[in-house]
């Protein structure tokens, strides 16, 4: 679909006024020859017309040309002075036809998507003109209690044309988008005598009733943004931090408190902790505001309740270990952890806990017992002959002795690592620290390397012992979203940096489901039932060691501090079967589907060069 509605031929009849001049110009270009293709050539010597330049664009994205190639040719026109004499003039009068195609588009109920292309090249030509050398100043402005530089677009004339853009657009407010009028204004640094009206106080008049439509239509953001650009101090209100917290914007919040007087600051505060009964985001924000205000002592209690309210989210989560690294060596956190490890029957991990912080857990032995009895019994566990085949290498003689019993002259070896933990204020997101575990499995047995102490007192061993494995083509990598892992190992050492022979067991699933499905048939493989054929996420690591060998994996460990030394045991044996559940679980549908897995594994078969 076409971005913009510009007819084609001699122009835009009767929708806007040219000079006689400009309609000769354009009754030349309707009658030249075809259109040329996308070009920044800066060749020609016509003046370029606003109507021209924009059919020029609207033909590019009809032709697919990406946003930065858009920009690129405009920057070309808006460099070129003899096509562009007047950058700033010729954006307004593209911009003024913009405005008239969104107007008409509003009032026609045209598709969202002709309208999100004219925003487009709205953008497209502010952020180009924000480009050009010598079309802007600085200028001194008061923002509420203090002064600040901003820039502005110096030509008057310029100026004049954007500020009767913005005086139509705030007398009809529902004509143009919200956003791409306040970013015009801010573009241009218009100020009040900007707008065409006949004094600045009904001007200001004018903005403060766009302002409140804006608020009261929820479009906060640009309510915002008029609020700090013209210092609508009427706006500097409780009420108006309410309104941002109830549409979830505590962010846009936060920092327009920090404009507010200290009386309405703690009154935000307050607000906020009251919401955090029932709402996470907001004892956030109240902590936040408590640190940045220097607040602490009238709101001692704040941070405790964030950090609580955090420590329940990573345990619903199930990040359990997460959780206690959050609660660090404070008591009261650590309690707060065991008791909600309790509360959601997890007595096996508060008792641990309990343990390890050296705090009292009272609870029934049995019922302990039966709990640790039944989690086995509902996860898959390493086999017993594997129990004392599970080694853990961090310097170059049990590096040494871990490979040459477990993993060289192996054919097939499972490869995962662990991350060093990056627990922050909520732990919503992945683990983002380097390598803090190797762990290389064959049926045979299991090294969980320490990376960082080896790389630390003996990074030479890794070429000798772990590099021609990497490197083999006749060694089996087996991985599990696997690309990752090797990119953070060859960061951490060139040992990696070559790696051979990689089957990446998701990406295998993948296709094995794809040629099922395009197959139309039940095949009798794991990946080629009716339940995997309608699965919509990527499947997992525990799910699919369920489907092949009967019993998920329990991840409860997955966020644990892999940093920390030494690490637990239920870490060597959750790192430990990450690794050793791809080698068996290899072996398995081997034994009852070897051609069609081995055509699988030739497909995503791949080598890395990092």
């Amino acid at each position: 679909m076409r971005a913009f509605l510009l007819p084609r031929g001699s122009g835009f009849r009767g929708a806007f006024k040219f000079s006689d001049n400009a309609k000769r110009a354009k009754r030349r270009t309707a009658m030249s020859s075809p259109r040329r293709a996308l070009s920044t050539d800066n060749d020609a010597t016509d003046v370029l017309l606003p109507s021209e330049a924009l059919r020029t664009l609207e033909q590019a994205r009809s032709d697919g040309s990406k946003f930065p190639e858009l920009r690129k040719l405009v920057a070309s026109w808006l460099s070129d002075r003899q096509r562009v004499p007047e950058p700033t003039v010729f954006v307004t009068s593209c911009i003024e036809i913009v405005f008239d195609m969104l107007e008409k588009e509003e009032k026609k109920s045209i598709d969202a998507a002709i309208n999100e292309g004219n925003l487009v090249t709205h953008y497209l030509l502010l952020e180009c003109l924000g480009r050009v050398p010598e079309v802007r100043e600085g200028v001194a402005r008061r923002r509420f209690n203090k002064e600040v530089m901003r820039g502005r677009i110096s030509c008057e004339r310029a100026r004049a044309h954007a500020g009767n853009l913005v005086h139509r657009c705030i007398m009809k407010p529902d004509a143009v988008p919200a956003r791409a009028v306040v970013r015009l204004i801010e573009t241009f640094g218009l100020e009040l005598q900007d707008f065409c009206f006949d004094s600045e106080e009904l001007a200001r008049e004018a903005i403060v009733r766009y302002t409140h439509w804006l608020l009261n239509d929820g479009k906060l953001t640009s309510a915002i943004g008029l609020i700090l650009h013209f210092d609508l101090s009427e706006f500097c209100t409780i009420e108006t931090l309410i309104i941002l917290a109830r549409s979830n914007e505590y962010a846009l919040a936060q920092e327009f408190a920090q404009i507010l007087d200290a009386d309405r600051r703690r009154s935000w505060i307050e607000f906020c902790i009251v919401e955090g009964e029932n709402e996470h985001s907001a004892l956030r924000y109240a902590h936040r505001a408590v640190v940045a205000f220097n607040l602490e002592t009238e709101f001692p209690d704040v941070r405790k309740k964030y950090f609580q309210s955090t420590i329940r989210r990573m345990i619903f989560k199930g990040q359990y270990e997460a959780a206690l690294k959050h609660a660090g060596s404070e008591v009261d956190l650590q309690t707060t952890v065991i008791e909600i490890l309790a509360e959601i029957g997890q007595l096996d991990f508060a008792h641990e806990f309990a343990v390890r912080c050296g705090l009292e857990f009272c609870c029934d032995p049995e019922a302990l017992a039966n709990l640790v009895a039944e989690r086995r019994a509902t996860y898959f566990q390493l086999p017993e002959h594997l129990q004392n085949a599970v080694a853990f290498a961090d310097d170059e003689s049990t590096l040494v002795s871990a490979v040459e019993q477990f993993i060289l002259n192996q054919d097939v070896v499972g490869l995962d690592t662990e991350w060093g933990a990056s627990v922050g204020e909520d732990s919503d997101k992945a683990d983002t620290g380097d390598v803090a575990t190797l762990q290389l499995a064959s049926l045979a047995g299991v090294v969980i390397i320490d990376i960082p102490k080896i790389q630390a007192t003996c990074p030479h061993i890794l070429e000798r012992t772990l590099a021609p494995v990497f490197k083999s083509h006749s060694v089996l990598k087996l991985g599990f979203a696997v690309q990752e892992d090797l990119r953070r190992l060859a960061k951490g050492h060139s040992a990696f940096a070559e790696v051979n022979a990689v089957c990446d067991m998701q990406s295998l699933w993948k296709v094995g489901v794809s040629k099922a499905k395009a197959s139309r048939l039940i095949l009798d493989t794991p990946w080629g039932s009716k339940e995997e054929s309608m699965r919509y996420q990527p499947i997992g690591l525990s799910t699919l060691t369920a489907v092949v060998l009967g019993k998920p994996l329990d991840k409860a460990m997955r966020m644990s501090d892999w940093s920390r030394r030494p690490l637990l045991p239920t870490q060597i044996n959750y790192a430990a079967l990450d690794a050793w559940t791809l080698v068996e679980a290899h072996r398995v549908i081997m034994e009852s589907h070897r051609d069609i897995f081995s055509k699988l594994i030739a497909d995503v078969r791949k080598s890395h060069v990092f």
